[in-house]
């Protein structure tokens, strides 16, 4: 599992050796049509069912009489049902200019330049996940992911198989399958997410049952195991201890040095996406001596009890401004003094991700209670990292404007709770309310969140403005 750099005070509970991690046959999703739960809209299809060669025909009575007839006197549901998602995974990487028309002349390192032309023939994905036993976690953070933009068309249209690791390709082929399910499936209906979780489960085993999970654990599972079977280093290089010395060089050559190192040992669709850099130094405050490190991160943890001591209102920029300010530190052992001394510590952003993601950590764990932290959290809908990335010299941070494309929200408590999501379809730019099977249309701007805040927001997500 890879470092994060911004989370100081809990560390995640071990995975499994990915090295180690077994290949898995492959779920069906079956298709489960959720009309009782649907909220009623302009958009709903209602008079329309779905078919197994993926068109939609009126919803006759003697039309339903035959459809029924032709699927199911030779077919059980679950039959059909594993009938409709291998169509619907077949479709998506067969016909990739039939579901939509696309300007891709993009690069491992360059997916902004994925633009949409239209969608054709293709469902917004604004679909509902059922929750099949505690799993309010997974749905919420899927629903995030599944908007986020030009990321998912990759699984659509096949593009990731190019990457595939044999020996990995669960999790990649469940979420691809997912993808296309959901695009072939009625706007506010929902369908049960079974084939991703068991893909999941058997990368994480802590993900087995139907216990309720921390949704940020979830969301690193899911990422590590579409980066694992989507790895395109087919030979992973040695381990070796990285300089932490300039020695003559500049903090580009050693930015460089460091991230082509960890380019050598894992390079993936997830890392071009949502993978950046961050620039650890630590400077004596007796000798004077400076050490650096660049170590990558994809999500920033930002913990409210640093910056808060009583229950007020916070801001996303002032937790950001607490990550990137100096600390004194005062036993920390210098390597030239050969002792431990007083230092200062600085964390710098130094390379910025099209994605970025911001896990509030409202749970706080102390030695003789625990806690969930309630703060209301003020954050804008339009994100400009200028000034947090203002030490940096990487290309990368010249483009820096973000737009707010998902929320994933946590209510209740530490020891009961549930998680739900907001977030911004990339098609037609409206926000949706995504309560498991439940999808309702929102405004907003009349959540107040950049004004107001809310005590909801858990994990944030951020996408370059460059990916619409």
């Amino acid at each position: 599992m890879r470092p994060n750099m911004f989370n100081n005070n809990i560390q995640r509970p071990p995975s499994t050796t990915k090295d180690k991690m077994p290949s898995q046959g492959l779920s069906n999703y079956p298709l489960l049509l959720n009309k009782a739960q649907s909220t009623p809209s302009q958009d709903i299809k209602s008079n329309y069912i779905y078919s197994s060669n993926t068109t939609f025909a009126p919803n006759t009575q003697s039309q339903q009489s035959r459809f029924i007839e032709q699927n199911t006197q030779k077919q059980n549901p679950s039959q059909f049902n594993q009938q409709l998602s291998q169509q619907s995974l077949a479709i998506s990487q067969q016909n990739t200019q039939k579901t939509v028309t696309t300007n891709y002349s993009m690069s491992q390192s360059q997916p902004e330049q994925y633009q949409y032309k239209s969608m054709q023939n293709v469902s917004k994905g604004i679909c509902g996940l059922r929750n099949i036993g505690n799993t309010c976690f997974m749905n919420s953070v899927l629903q995030c992911l599944l908007n986020i933009p030009a990321f998912n068309e990759h699984f659509l249209n096949g593009d990731y198989l190019k990457d595939l690791n044999s020996k990995n390709s669960s999790v990649p082929n469940e979420y691809s399958k997912l993808v296309a399910t959901i695009r072939n499936t009625p706007n506010f209906q929902s369908i049960a997410p079974y084939g991703i979780k068991s893909a999941v489960e058997n990368v994480m085993p802590c993900f087995r049952g139907y216990a309720q999970q921390d949704a940020q654990e979830f969301l690193v599972a899911l990422l590590d195991g579409l980066s694992l079977g989507l790895n395109r280093v087919k030979n992973k290089s040695s381990y070796k201890e990285m300089n932490d010395n300039l020695n003559g060089r500049t903090l580009q050559d050693l930015s460089k040095e460091w991230w082509d190192y960890s380019k050598s040992r894992e390079n993936s669709l997830v890392l071009d996406y949502f993978q950046g850099q961050l620039l650890h130094t630590i400077k004596c405050s007796i000798c004077g001596s400076s050490s650096y490190a660049f170590d990558t991160f994809q999500d920033t943890s930002l913990a409210i009890a640093r910056a808060f001591k009583i229950l007020e209102d916070m801001n996303l920029e002032r937790l950001l401004d607490k990550y990137v300010i100096e600390e004194a530190i005062d036993d920390y052992y210098c390597s030239k003094c050969k002792k431990h001394q007083k230092v200062k510590r600085k964390f710098t952003i130094w390379r910025l991700p099209h994605i970025l993601m911001f896990h509030i950590k409202r749970f706080e764990f102390r030695r003789f209670s625990s806690d969930k932290l309630n703060h209301r959290v003020i954050f804008p809908l339009e994100l400009d990292m200028r000034e947090f990335v203002k030490d940096s010299l990487d290309q990368s941070v010249k483009n820096c404007q973000y737009f707010l494309c998902g929320i994933v929200n946590h209510s209740g408590t530490l020891y009961g709770g549930h998680y739900t999501a907001d977030s911004k379809n990339p098609f037609n730019q409206k926000w949706y309310r995504y309560n498991d099977s439940d999808v309702r249309e929102i405004d907003i701007k009349q959540q107040r969140y950049d004004t107001d805040g809310s005590s909801s927001p858990y994990i944030l997500f951020y996408a370059r403005k460059s990916l619409y």
